[in-house]
């Protein structure tokens, strides 16, 4: 345990670590100030608050890491100048813990930066000699034509302030081959360490024995001569890198160019689309409902239906993509037994919620896609719809675009959106390289966010400020969007007319005894014989259908709509159909034997002629029975050849998913941090005996302190009913996989993939979350993950475990 890391991190007080906490998510979940100390040391942690560094911050910790734990604020300044914009990035890399004061005046790095080449330099030369004997060192100091001195120290201090001097370091390269000159070059701007590689040039060459003699390469060990691996001195990189190259500030990008706009009118304009996307999504259910999508062969929905739905629906491909997309990732959508998209279970209690309710679901969905629904618009051949898509780049960039409009003054609008992809490229130079590379992620995320209201008149909407904010986001879509309509206006050319958004419960009513019309400010409805006899279908009487509609019109019920109700009503039931699953054919005498049969009651068999049977089961139910009550019947088809019994597949519903997207948790609340903060505060100085923590995503790399073995909990212990809650495995199977997972051991699973084909893997389990298991496959002989929920078994394994 780093105690004075630990003791840095108490002296922050509550509001310095919720600052921690807030840029360092991932660390969230420690359990005392020790424990988060080794989760924002840990290798994985430490990428991933790279990514979050503006270009200003990554440069300043490029220099660090350049100058090496513990350097000096002077040191920095000598390397890239005086700049004010110096105090903000290293206050910037304090607050990620990224760095921290040290003891002697300087600053300490966090552990995994500290072996880091930066850039691709080197370590300083200083610590790529400690290793080399006195004679090796006197060797490089007299081919640089330098004095050697008596102690092996003055003479690495000697090289060493000659390879910082640029003009010596130039000097003495111009005398090289060419070849040389070349290699020594491209190593100094790509890469610092020179080894085995495939095409590249020999450790034995002349240009690399021409580097070695001067210590513009050394071998990292004093055992290997010429054979290498070799690394270039940082101070040696430096020297022959243009100034250009050099690290250097680069100040934050002006605000692009904006103009005003009233917030109430952005907020009335994102209304009008939020209105819109809801009764979009609403509109494609009733779609799908009457008109199941099919899938191609491959799965997904091609670019032919879409076109189908976009006209029905009166609109285009991308916005019907949007929809779908959207309702699918609410969990609205499923797939029938013929493998066509239908509505879910779910789809009922969203239709029976009101507009706001609706929207906050669609809109949360929307914003958790790892993947862009309009991405169509920036491909030359758009992909069909309801694929996995493996790309997060525009989940990052979406929360990045509406983190950076909030932060601008309320009613701040861009005239084009082009114009703030420099800002959001200075921002997060770990994702995006430069604002051209942004031109496609704004021409798709722009859109999109218009089209659910998070946009609007070029401004960030109050819906789009809290879209990262469930409870907020379902205040602002009460007050924003129009109450639900209760009424609807009843004509007498037989339609229904609500103007606004229909609640769910006056939807659900109409669409019993009337046929969706259309769908724009106002929807409409139509009355038919044949809706009226499909409510009485369902069990109501024309007593219950006039009783409806008297407490949903405004104005009462139209004479020629009672006259079809009642006109209908009197005709229902007239004729009685009777159900008969199949029927059994054979002679009198033998049907007459059957209809008798004690073993056969349960099909309820009655005489429809002397040579009929009727059957209240389906067929194969029937055919079944009589098997087993001895006798050998045959199947028909309708024209009375006799039927070929296949074996029907089961086709589970395709679900679409993410299988190699890990959601990021989700971000805490100001008041959350802070309570946080309290509670490690709180926290007594104990080493942790571990931070691998099951179903923390983020939290994945054992560190263990000295002698901690004997305190040292055992991270699964927690894990059984973790993986019970999650799968539907047996009390055995789940011990098995926990062991496997703590202790590395291979199992044997069954699993029902993506397609619904049943397979048996071997694996060897390395993490679990919330959704997936993390395993090395040795079918596949290549790490995968496996769905929790399609796991159907787990057993030992007595085979050989294949090499990994």
């Amino acid at each position: 345990m780093d105690s004075d890391f630990v003791q840095w991190l108490r002296d922050l007080g509550q509001d310095g670590l919720a600052a921690v906490l807030k840029n360092r998510p991932e660390s969230a979940g420690a359990q005392s100030l020790p424990h988060l100390a080794a989760v924002l040391d840990s290798p994985g942690a430490v990428q991933r608050g790279l990514e979050r560094l503006d270009a200003g911050s990554s440069a300043v910790l490029a220099a660090l890491c350049i100058l090496g734990d513990g350097c000096t604020r002077g040191a920095i300044e000598q390397l890239l100048g005086n700049d004010p914009e110096l105090d903000r990035a290293l206050r910037v890399l304090e607050e990620h813990a990224l760095i921290r004061p040290s003891s002697q005046g300087g600053f300490q790095l966090a552990v995994p930066l500290r072996d880091l080449r930066t850039a691709g330099l080197g370590r300083p030369v200083a610590t790529l000699l400690r290793p080399h004997v006195s004679n090796t060192i006197r060797g490089i100091a007299e081919a640089l034509g330098l004095a050697p001195a008596k102690r092996k120290a003055d003479t690495v201090q000697r090289i060493e302030e000659f390879m910082r001097d640029p003009a010596k370091v130039s000097a003495e390269l111009a005398k090289a081959p060419g070849p040389t000159v070349e290699l020594a070059m491209q190593l100094a701007h790509d890469d610092s360490v020179l080894g085995y590689a495939l095409g590249g040039p020999s450790l034995q060459s002349p240009e690399v024995r021409w580097l070695l003699d001067r210590g513009f390469l050394i071998n990292q060990s004093q055992f290997t001569g010429y054979g290498g691996p070799v690394e270039m001195p940082c101070e040696i990189g430096l020297a022959l890198r243009e100034s250009a190259d050099q690290p250097a500030l680069r100040p934050e990008p002006a605000t692009p160019a904006i103009h005003l706009v009233d917030s109430i009118e952005i907020d009335k304009a994102a209304a009008l689309a939020a209105i819109g996307f809801v009764d979009g999504v609403a509109r494609l259910l009733e779609y799908c409902a009457a008109n199941p999508l099919a899938q191609l062969q491959n799965g997904g929905i091609g670019l032919r239906v879409l076109k189908q739905v976009a006209k029905a629906l009166r609109t285009d491909q991308h916005e019907v993509r949007l929809w779908l997309e959207t309702a699918a990732a609410a969990e609205l959508l499923s797939i029938d037994g013929t493998g066509c998209v239908v509505l879910s279970n779910l789809a009922d209690a969203w239709q029976q919620a009101t507009p706001a309710q609706r929207y906050v679901q669609l809109v949360r969905a929307w914003w958790k896609q790892p993947a862009a629904a309009m991405v169509s618009k920036v491909m030359e051949k758009p992909e069909p719809a309801l694929l996995p898509r493996h790309d997060t780049l525009y989940r990052l960039f979406r929360m990045d675009l509406l983190a950076e409009l909030s932060g601008w003054a309320t009613g701040s609008a861009l005239s084009e959106p082009n114009l703030i992809g420099e800002k959001l490229a200075w921002k997060r130079p770990g994702r995006y390289c430069c604002a051209d590379c942004l031109v496609d992620l704004i021409e798709v995320t722009w859109p999109e966010a218009e089209a659910v209201g998070a946009i609007a008149r070029g401004a960030v909407s109050a819906l789009g400020r809290c879209v990262d904010d469930e409870a907020a986001l379902l205040a602002a879509a009460t007050q924003l969007l129009p109450r639900a309509q209760e009424t609807v206006l009843l004509q007498a050319d037989l339609t229904a007319v609500v103007a606004g958004t229909p609640s769910g419960q006056l939807a659900a009513a109409l669409n019993l005894m009337a046929d969706p019309e259309g769908r724009d400010t106002a929807s409409t409805w139509r009355f038919s014989p044949e809706s009226v006899r499909r409510a009485m279908d369902q069990g109501h009487t024309t007593e219950d259908l006039l009783g409806k509609l008297t407490e949903m019109a405004h104005t009462g019920v139209p004479q020629p709509l009672e006259y079809l109700i009642k006109d209908v009503g009197r005709r229902f039931g007239q004729l009685q159909v009777r159900n008969v699953h199949c029927c059994v054919l054979g002679e009198e005498a033998l049907l007459l034997e059957v209809s008798r049969h004690r073993a056969l009651r349960e099909l309820s068999l009655h005489v429809l002629a002397p040579t009929v049977l009727a059957s209240s089961k389906p067929v194969q139910e029937t055919l079944a029975a009589l098997r087993k009550a001895g006798y050998a019947p045959v199947q028909q088809q309708a024209d009375g050849t006799v039927a070929v019994e296949r074996t029907v597949v089961d086709r589970p519903p395709l679900h679409v998913e993410q299988p190699y997207y890990r959601a990021a948790p989700e971000p805490l609340s100001q008041a959350e941090l802070r309570g946080v903060a309290e509670h490690l505060l709180a926290q007594p100085d104990k080493a942790p005996s571990g931070v691998a923590l099951p179903g923390n995503p983020w939290i994945d790399i054992q560190i263990m302190s000295p002698g901690s073995l004997d305190e040292m909990t055992d991270p699964f212990e927690d894990l059984v009913p973790f993986l019970a809650e999650r799968t539907a495995l047996t009390g055995p199977e789940l011990a098995l996989l926990a062991k496997a997972l703590e202790a590395g051991t291979d199992v044997e699973i069954e699993y029902r993939e993506q397609n619904g084909h049943p397979t048996s893997r071997v694996i060897t389990p390395d993490d679990v979350d919330e959704v997936y298991l993390d395993a090395f496959c040795h079918l596949r002989e290549d790490e995968r993950q496996f769905r929790l929920d399609r796991i159907r078994s787990v057993a030992a394994v007595k085979r050989r475990r294949t090499k990994r």
